[in-house]
């Protein structure tokens, strides 16, 4: 388990990362993230409620873009999946 605020940074770098995988020559860099971001996720699942969800969610769209050929309507679902997931921390940090 990881912190929020540590969390919370994961997701804010791995939604920068995820435009750069149609365009960048340096992957690796942009995989290390994704990873990051997802184990971040995945590790601070717990029971019911909106952030669990939105974690659930994230984990999930992050590792469909990790396991296939990334297509720009893949990546736009992540993006979304990651939007909802930074909201959700936010909230819960503020709550």
């Amino acid at each position: 388990m990881v912190s929020v605020d540590e969390e919370l940074k994961a997701a804010k770098a791995v939604k920068a990362a995820i435009d750069a995988l149609l365009t960048t020559a340096r992957k690796s860099e942009v995989w290390a993230t994704l990873g990051k971001a997802k184990r971040c996720a995945v590790l601070n699942l717990s029971s019911g409620g909106t952030l669990n969800e939105a974690r659930a969610r994230a984990g999930i769209e992050l590792s469909c873009v990790m396991h296939s050929r990334p297509t720009q309507e893949q990546i736009d679902k992540t993006k979304a999946a990651i939007s909802d997931w930074i909201r959700e921390l936010a909230a819960s940090a503020v709550a």
